[in-house]
């Protein structure tokens, strides 16, 4: 196993676009939709694969962290990293690598806890490579995974010089692109050039708060008045520290601005799981291309995902369609409206 290698787990979404069945006590990392199993539980699974235990560390919002440790057998408060509040993921993750405390200047590996990775025989090989690299010097390291379709639902990376060409290609990253319309995805599938953006990355701790220093200035020096309240023990302080805090992805803040970003090609399975669409994709379907969740009545259905839990549902004669059925709601739509259901479950958060 890799030494002073830790692996970030950030699992802080909240997962509207799950409405009905993700909930903001139960939100989208914890719902068990595949083969039985949480998505936060593969990813930690995932995990083990690359570093022990001990170097697995969530971050995660303080009201998730009951659940979190429930879902994890084993799994220690000390691995747990709490947020009294989102920030979005640069302070996620400039937060976790100021409290990662290792003489040897460690390599952490971020994963995002929603992800579903396929062939992980592939995957593995992928993380040591970009750990390999992150290791040689001021790298920062990220994935990406060359497109089978135009996806609007994903931003993408632009390459350019090719640094290595071996199993693992590595490009210098010229530029990162945010969701195109469907016009500029097809472009970019058929250019070659494009990669869809994995949100997963690869640096060693103080080459991140460089960075972040760099580009994120006062975001760095919050989080630093963040910890000394922490350590002081200052709960209040540390809160209200806390929420002052510039909200901002880490994409934006930082890797879209640094010149030291490479990317490693990713020929393993990827999907974010950004929709009930996602699950569309992965899951095993019947004979006319439809993902059956529960015990739900169908008949004439093509290409649909029907979930029915602790209701009866009775769906005839559609195709492409989206029906959820929990006890916190009912979802009816089409495919191509699934990246608009955070609409709903805010509609109704406001209620």
């Amino acid at each position: 196993m890799n030494e002073h290698v830790y692996v970030l787990i950030m699992a802080g979404g909240r997962g509207e676009r799950f409405w009905p069945l993700s909930t903001p006590s139960l939100p989208k990392p914890f719902l068990k939709i595949i083969d039985g199993k949480s998505l936060i539980e593969l990813t930690y699974e995932r995990a083990k694969k690359i570093v022990p235990q001990n170097r697995i560390f969530f971050v995660i919002g303080d009201e998730h962290k009951k659940p979190l440790l429930q879902t994890i057998p084993g799994l220690g408060e000390e691995s747990v990293i709490s947020e009294p509040e989102g920030r979005d993921t640069a302070a996620c993750i400039g937060y976790s690598a100021l409290l990662m405390e290792d003489q040897e200047d460690p390599v952490i590996v971020v994963f995002p806890a929603d992800h579903y990775i396929g062939r992980e025989d592939i995957f593995r090989r992928a993380i040591f490579k970009a750990i390999d690299l992150a290791k040689e010097g001021s790298h920062l390291v990220t994935f990406g995974i060359k497109p089978d379709r135009p996806e609007t639902g994903y931003g993408y990376i632009k390459v350019g010089e090719v640094i290595k060409w071996d199993d693992f290609p590595i490009f210098k990253v010229e530029r990162f692109v945010e969701k195109p319309d469907l016009k500029k995805a097809m472009e970019y599938l058929e250019s070659g050039d494009y990669y869809w953006n994995s949100g997963m990355f690869v640096w060693r701790k103080s080459v991140i708060l460089n960075e972040m220093g760099k580009y994120l200035p006062h975001l760095l020096e919050g989080l630093k008045e963040c910890i000394s309240a922490l350590r002081a023990k200052d709960t209040q302080r540390f809160k209200e520290s806390y929420s002052r805090l510039e909200r901002i992805s880490i994409d934006y803040g930082v890797m879209e601005k640094s010149e030291n970003v490479f990317m490693v090609r990713g020929d393993f399975f990827w999907d974010d799981i950004g929709t009930w669409s996602s699950i569309i994709r992965i899951m095993g379907k019947d004979e006319d291309s439809n993902v059956i969740l529960g015990n739900p009545f169908i008949k004439d259905v093509k290409g649909s995902l029907i979930l029915s839990e602790e209701k009866n549902v009775g769906v005839l004669g559609l195709e492409g369609v989206i029906v959820v059925a929990t006890k916190n709601g009912i979802l009816v739509c089409s495919k191509e409206y699934a990246q608009h259901v955070r609409e709903i479950a805010r509609y109704f958060s406001s209620k």
